[in-house]
C-alpha cells in the first residue's frame, strides 16, 4: 500500500504541468501547419489544386483528437497521439525543407508548380511549416515524459497482445514503403515524380527518417506498458501518415499531367489499418475504458517471437540476394550500357549471411542462444544495400536513358525488411530480459570490449578499399546513401557492444557474435568490391576492420569464461 501511494500524491503536481505543455505545443504545431498549408510557401506560390482545406483538416487531426481526449478525461491517450504524431515530425521536416533548397526538385503540387526551373525564395509558409513541425516535435517529447510519469506512478497494463504488437508494426512498415514510393506520376517536366531514393537529399533522407521512425515509434509505443498510450500513439501515427500521402493522392486526380502513383495508397491503406487498430474493440476492452483497471494482456511468447525473427530474417536475407542479382540500373538505348553496382556480391553476401541465421533461429534450443546476434547482424543488409543504391543514385543523374531496375526493388525490400527483423529481435529481447537471472560478463571482457570500439568506429572512418573514380562508403565521405549505411552499422556495432558489458555471458557472447559478422562483412569490402573495381587497392580500412573483429572475438572469449563460472 505504501509503495502505491506515493507515486498518487506525485501525479497531481506534475503531471498536469507535462500534459499542458504538451497540448499547447500540440495545438500551436497543428494551427502552424494549418496556416503554413494556406499561405505562400515559396515566393508567389501557386498550388496545383484546391488544398486549403484538405491540408487545414489534416494538420488539425491529431491535436483536435489529443483535445477531445482530454476533455473526455483519457489524458494518457492524448499524450499517446501526440507522441505518435511526432514521431513522423523530423521527416516532414526534412521534405519540407528540399523547398527552400531546390525548388526546381520539390514534388509538391499541394504548395507550389513551378512553371520554369527557378531557385524561388522562402515565402511565410514554409516558415510557419518548419515551426509547425519542431512544436510537434516538441509536444512528442513533453507527451512521452507524461507517459513514463503515468507509468511510475499509476503501474503498468500492457497494451493488446501478440497479433496487436505483430500487426501494428507490419503495418506501419507497409506505410514506410508507400510514402517513399514515388508519390505520383508526372508527365510535367517542371514538376518531379521521383521516389526517394531517386531524389535529393533533404527528400532522402526524410523518407528514410520517415519509413525507420514508424516501425521504432510503435515498438516504443507498445514498449510503454499502458495500453491507452500505445494505442493513442498507433492513432497518432495514422493521422501522420495521412497527412504525407493524402495531399498526394490528391494531386495525382486533380493536377495536370499528374497521376496517381500505388506510394500513397499503400500508405493511405496501411494508415487505415493502423487507426483501425487504435479505435477497434480488443480483448474485451473499449477506447473509453478506463486504463486503470484494463485487463492486463501479454507480450508474445518468446519461442514464437524467435520463429518470427527467424522467418523475417530469412525473407530479407531473399530480397537482398534477388537486389544483388537482378539489374540495378537498365538502358533504353542500346548504345549506352547499364552500369553494374560494385556492391552488388556484397549485398548478396551480407543476404546469405543473414538468411544462415534466420535459418538457425527456427531451429530449437539454438534460436534462443543466437537471438542477440541476429540484433545486431541484421545491419549488414542497410550497410551493403545502401551502397547498391549509390550506384541508382548516381545513374538517375543522367536523365531517362538510365533508370532503376527490379534490383532497386528488391534492395528496397530488403532494406525495410531488415529494420523489422531488428525491431522484431529486440522485442523477443524485451521478453527473454524478463527471466534474467542477474548474472553478468566477467569483469576483464571491458578492456578488449572497449578496443573493438574504438577500432570499429575507425574501421568505418577510413575506406576498406580505393580506385580511381569511386567514393567508398565511409563514416566522413559521400554523404550519400552508403553513409547511411555506414552510420546505421556503427551504431549498432556500438550499442551491442555497451549492452555485452551489462548482459548475461551466453547473451553477451551472443552480441559480440554479431558484432564479428559486421566487421567481417566490412573488412570482405575489398575483396568483393574491390574485385568489381579497375585500380582497386588496399585502404587501412581493411586493417582495422580486421583488428577490430580480433578485439571482438577475444572479448567473447572472456565473456564465455564467465558462462562457466556459478552465478
Amino acid at each position: 500500500m505504501t509503495s502505491s501511494a506515493r507515486p498518487s500524491t506525485l501525479t497531481p503536481q506534475r503531471q498536469p504541468g507535462l500534459l499542458s505543455g504538451a497540448l499547447t505545443c500540440g495545438v500551436l504545431g497543428a494551427l502552424l501547419l494549418a496556416a503554413g498549408g494556406v499561405l505562400p510557401a515559396v515566393g508567389d506560390a501557386h498550388p496545383g489544386y484546391s488544398s486549403a482545406l484538405p491540408l487545414i483538416v489534416l494538420a488539425l487531426l491529431p491535436a483536435a483528437a489529443a483535445v477531445f481526449a482530454v476533455a473526455g478525461k483519457r489524458p494518457t491517450l492524448a499524450a499517446g497521439v501526440l507522441a505518435g504524431a511526432a514521431v513522423l515530425a523530423p521527416g516532414r521536416l526534412l521534405l519540407d525543407l528540399q523547398l527552400l533548397v531546390d525548388l526546381s526538385n520539390a514534388a509538391r503540387p499541394e504548395l507550389h508548380v513551378p512553371t520554369q526551373l527557378e531557385a524561388g525564395t522562402p515565402g511565410v509558409g514554409l516558415w510557419l511549416l518548419l515551426a509547425g513541425h519542431v512544436l510537434t516535435a516538441a509536444a512528442g517529447i513533453a507527451a512521452v515524459q507524461f507517459t513514463r510519469r503515468e507509468a511510475e506512478a499509476e503501474g503498468t497494463d500492457l497494451p493488446g497482445g501478440p497479433r496487436l504488437v505483430v500487426l501494428a508494426i507490419g503495418l506501419t512498415v507497409v506505410a514506410g514503403v508507400g510514402l517513399v514510393m514515388a508519390p505520383f506520376e508526372s508527365a510535367d517536366p517542371y514538376l518531379p515524380a521521383r521516389n526517394a531514393f531517386e531524389s535529393p537529399w533533404p527528400v532522402l533522407t526524410g523518407g528514410l527518417l520517415l519509413a525507420f521512425a514508424m516501425p521504432l515509434g510503435a515498438a516504443l509505443a507498445f514498449g510503454s506498458g499502458l495500453r491507452a498510450a500505445a494505442r493513442g500513439s498507433v492513432l497518432g501515427l495514422a493521422f501522420a501518415v495521412l497527412a504525407v500521402a493524402v495531399p498526394n493522392l490528391i494531386a495525382g486526380f486533380a493536377v495536370k499531367d499528374a497521376g496517381v502513383s500505388a506510394g500513397p495508397v499503400v500508405a493511405i491503406v496501411a494508415a487505415l489499418g493502423l487507426a483501425a487498430l487504435a479505435i477497434a474493440r480488443q480483448e474485451g476492452t473499449q477506447l473509453n475504458e478506463d486504463p486503470d483497471v484494463a485487463e492486463e494482456a501479454k507480450l508474445p511468447g518468446r519461442r514464437r517471437l524467435e520463429l518470427a525473427t527467424g522467418v523475417l530474417a530469412v525473407l530479407t536475407a531473399a530480397a537482398a540476394v534477388l537486389g544483388g542479382l537482378t539489374a540495378q540500373v537498365t538502358s533504353s538505348s542500346p548504345a549506352i550500357d547499364a552500369p553494374k553496382s560494385p556492391a552488388a556480391l556484397l549485398l548478396v553476401v551480407a543476404g546469405i549471411l543473414l538468411g544462415v541465421l534466420g535459418l538457425a533461429m527456427l531451429l530449437p534450443g539454438i534460436g534462443e542462444t543466437l537471438r542477440p546476434a541476429l540484433s545486431v547482424a541484421w545491419v549488414v543488409v542497410p550497410l551493403a544495400g545502401t551502397a547498391v543504391l549509390d550506384t541508382v543514385l548516381t545513374a538517375s543523374r543522367f536523365g531517362g536513358v538510365l533508370s532503376p531496375g527490379a534490383g532497386v526493388t528488391w534492395t528496397s525490400v530488403a532494406l525495410f525488411a531488415a529494420v523489422v527483423t531488428g525491431i522484431c529481435s529486440a522485442v523477443a529481447g524485451m521478453v527473454e530480459r524478463e527471466n534474467d537471472d542477474g548474472r553478468r560478463p566477467a569483469s576483464s571482457a571491458t578492456t578488449p570490449v572497449v578496443a573493438a570500439g574504438v577500432l570499429a568506429v575507425a574501421a568505418f572512418v577510413v575506406p576498406v578499399v580505393t580506385a580511381p573514380d569511386y567514393d567508398p562508403p565511409t563514416l566522413i565521405t559521400g554523404f550519400g546513401a552508403s553513409w547511411w549505411g555506414a552510420v546505421i552499422a556503427v551504431v549498432a556495432v556500438l550499442v551491442a557492444l555497451g549492452l555485452a558489458l551489462y548482459s548475461r555471458p551466453m547473451r553477451a557472447f551472443a552480441l559480440l557474435l554479431g558484432v564479428f559478422l559486421v566487421l567481417v562483412l566490412r573488412a570482405a569490402e575489398f575483396p568483393l568490391v574491390g574485385g568489381e573495381l579497375d585500380g582497386s587497392a588496399i585502404g587501412i580500412g581493411l586493417w582495422l576492420s580486421i583488428a577490430a573483429a580480433i578485439a571482438t572475438g577475444i572479448a567473447a572469449g572472456f565473456v564465455t569464461r564467465a558462462a562457466e563460472e556459478k552465478p
